[in-house]
């Protein structure tokens, strides 16, 4: 009951978070200096500049439409306008018209008359519009680079190393260590073809690290899943789709195999406009756990016996996930779910709610020839772990709690169309009644990033 009410309070304040950011997008002054120009423009259809601030004012209030209508009349005037062109391509890209968008982008670099930091903007998002174009399209990111941390056992918590939302918390002491991450994210659309927007979604991530001082805490995973996304009424309801996927995980502890998973889940996608998206899903996986691996084999544990938050058994989570643009440059992110996981021992038998939030910041690099915009992600997580029955390899009296509190930053600083640097800043701390689980971590990661 008290997690449910920690629960229901944070969400309550991203609520009123978001509450209090929406009114403060659509501001009278705006949407009257909008009006003002679209009657001057009326009135004048070449003044360019005067278009300009209205395409921009038009962008900022998420009224798209409202610009490409301004955008298309002046080129009615002079189709030989290319920073027209190139304005009416990036919008046409916001409205999900790739095709519209990659004729407009090719037109404006052929007209000429853009100056660099133009062609570099162009270059930099036309390959990207152009492969939403193809029935086969592959997204590839890699980002590599070193992480410090003031608890090496404290494991990633960035859902990389979970199964079904349940995380991992080692009972052994508080070792800082500093190790070097390569991370490998794939992602596959199969476009059917069949005019209703169906095609079939490929993910697959890899991520691995090596510590320096402490071997035994070095993690590998493999995970990937694969289902169609079907859209149920592609004429009455576009943005409606429901996804039956495959999922499975392998992954190492240590140098030894700690935990394989495979099962499979449902979701339901809803695009209600360009600017909110949700989720709902279920999920189940089968998983199993070896009983002491890597790191808890030196703890001296029981081949038979495990203090791991994860045991071999069943995982089965529900969640809702969302998003929401607040502003061209704004977005809001946000998963609450609800994690079953059914093990042999009651005392391995547990319940999580796990809450997460993400506000998702862009803006321009401080130099104009960088073409692609930087991110800033401040983001909040709560997780409520609770078990059925005490350990009594533990604490044969007390059934174990723990509160996870996250935060964290993470910072995306394209440098070219395909090259960048990436990091995140993240403190983590589980609050538990059990003294051996009371821990924190601070930690800090930076490297290169490339992107295809």
């Amino acid at each position: 009951m008290r997690a449910y009410k920690m629960a229901t309070r944070l969400v309550g304040v991203l609520l009123a978070a978001f509450a209090f950011l929406g009114p403060a997008i659509a501001q009278d002054d705006q949407r009257a200096e909008q009006a003002r120009l679209a009657a001057h423009i009326q009135l004048h259809p070449t003044d360019y500049e005067a278009t300009y601030r209205y395409v921009l004012l038009s962008t900022e209030l998420r009224d798209y439409e409202a610009g490409i209508g301004a955008l298309e009349r002046i080129l009615m005037f002079n189709p030989n306008l290319a920073r027209a062109r190139k304005e009416l391509g990036f919008l046409y890209a916001r409205l999900g018209s790739y095709e519209l968008s990659a004729q407009h982008l090719r037109k404006a670099l052929a007209e000429g008359g853009l100056d660099p930091v133009q062609v570099a903007q162009i270059e930099a998002q036309l390959p990207d519009i152009e492969k939403r174009t193809q029935a086969n399209r592959l997204y590839l990111r890699i980002h590599a680079g070193l992480r410090a941390q003031t608890n090496a056992n404290f494991f990633p918590t960035n859902n990389l190393f979970q199964v079904g939302g349940v995380g991992v918390a080692s009972a052994a002491s508080r070792k800082g260590d500093v190790n070097s991450f390569q991370l490998v994210q794939a992602a596959h659309d199969f476009d059917f073809q069949n005019a209703r927007g169906d095609q079939l979604e490929t993910r697959l991530t890899g991520y691995a690290t090596e510590q320096f001082r402490l071997p035994q805490y070095s993690v590998a995973l493999f995970a990937g899943s694969i289902g169609p996304r079907i859209h149920i009424a592609p004429d009455l309801y576009p943005g409606l789709s429901i996804k039956p996927y495959l999922t499975g995980a392998l992954s190492m502890l240590g140098g030894t195999n700690y935990l394989n998973a495979g099962g499979g889940g449902v979701s339901f996608g809803a695009q209600l406009n360009p600017d909110f998206w949700f989720e709902p899903g279920a999920e189940w996986r089968s998983i199993w756990v070896n009983p002491a691996p890597g790191a808890l084999s030196y703890l001296g544990v029981s081949p038979y016996q495990t203090v791991s938050t994860l045991a071999t058994g069943d995982v089965v989570t529900g969640y809702v996930s969302g998003s929401y643009r607040l502003t061209s440059d704004l977005r809001f992110e946000s998963r609450v779910g609800y994690s079953r996981a059914f093990a042999g021992n009651p005392q391995q038998t547990s319940g999580q709610v796990d809450v997460q939030a993400m506000l998702r910041l862009e803006f321009d690099p401080p130099f104009e020839i960088i073409p692609r915009r930087w991110t800033v992600a401040p983001y909040g997580r709560f997780t409520h772990l609770a078990f059925d029955a005490a350990n009594p390899l533990i604490n044969p009296f007390t059934a174990r709690r723990d509160n996870v509190w996250i935060g964290g930053l993470l910072v995306d600083l394209p440098v070219t169309a395909s090259f960048g640097f990436a990091g995140n800043v993240e403190f983590a701390r589980n609050d538990s009644n059990i003294q051996n689980f009371k821990t924190e971590n601070l930690s800090v990661s930076f490297g290169p990033t490339a992107k295809f």
